[in-house]
């Protein structure tokens, strides 16, 4: 443990124990510019692991989080927003955490070292050659995680390891690693901290960007997003509609209405009308 970066004692938080409290915050919002900077110098491999994923959705894979603590509920977080937001769901994104979903609401720290789970939650969502195992452990080293990606090793699937610390285990078992360097945490080994919010950064960039190059969005905008799970989304593509299109807000629910709720198949009806012959593979289908 002496080894990792994470686990480090912080010198630039020395003594916070007694400092005031907004003295207090101001030291852990500039610790957490380190996180963005971590990122960003990562972002070529960010890519390649977007890319990674791609090439296995497309020949009919999933892409499947696995992660353990703080790292796992970061991953599910990713998971669960992603169909609301991109109508993807199981069949394109899956996660594994350790313990199971009650760890999601009360730390089980022994579960991250069952190595045998690991493999049978896999084996039980029957893992195969063309899915993509993505690895998140901020020490590198958590056995839960690293026995999963020897596992999608074994069977040939693509493995990702998302760590936050260089020369891990994980880095060197994965087929492709993305190193968070992060550094010591403002409390010593705290990595629900530094080390979470880069995992939750590159985990937002590499779904969105899946999501994009999957052609789930209309510009910038999310063009598959469940209009019908609540009133705010249904007005969030009226409102897409009346000011992308210029239209009123009455033939934007009657386009709606007309395409099923569809945000996607409402855009390439109106794109349609416009007389944009690029309609359906603009938005999506």
């Amino acid at each position: 443990m002496r080894e990792l970066t994470t686990e480090e004692n912080n010198p630039r938080t020395r003594g916070i124990s007694s400092k005031r409290t907004d003295d207090i915050v101001r030291i852990i919002n500039e610790e957490d510019f380190q996180a963005f900077t971590a990122v960003k110098a990562s972002v070529k491999d960010i890519a390649k692991a977007v890319e990674i994923c791609l090439s296995g959705i497309e020949n009919g894979g999933r892409v499947v989080y696995v992660g353990a603590g703080t790292s796992g509920r970061i991953a599910v977080q990713d998971i669960v927003e992603l169909d609301p937001t991109y109508g993807l769901d199981s069949k394109n994104f899956l996660y594994i955490m350790a313990g199971g979903l009650d760890a999601l609401l009360k730390s089980q720290e022994g579960s991250e070292d069952d190595m045998q789970a690991a493999v049978d939650a896999l084996k039980k969502i029957a893992l195969n050659r063309n899915d993509i195992v993505v690895g998140i452990s901020a020490s590198g080293r958590t056995p839960f995680v690293l026995s999963a990606l020897k596992y999608g090793n074994s069977i040939g699937s693509a493995t990702i390891g998302i760590v936050n610390n260089p020369g891990s285990v994980i880095e060197k078992e994965a087929s492709h690693c993305i190193i968070l360097d992060t550094g010591p945490e403002v409390i010593q080994g705290s990595t629900r901290m530094k080390a979470g919010t880069a995992q939750k950064l590159t985990l937002n960039a590499m779904s969105t960007a899946i999501a994009i190059k999957l052609g789930r969005v209309y510009d910038n905008m999310m063009s598959y997003m469940g209009v019908t799970f609540n009133a705010k989304l249904k007005e969030r593509a009226i409102s897409f509609l009346m000011n992308e299109f210029a239209i009123s807000r009455n033939d934007a629910v009657t386009t709606l209405e007309k395409s099923d709720y569809k945000l996607w198949a409402a855009i390439d009806r109106l794109k349609a009308s416009h007389g944009d012959q690029d309609a359906t593979d603009s938005a999506g289908n």
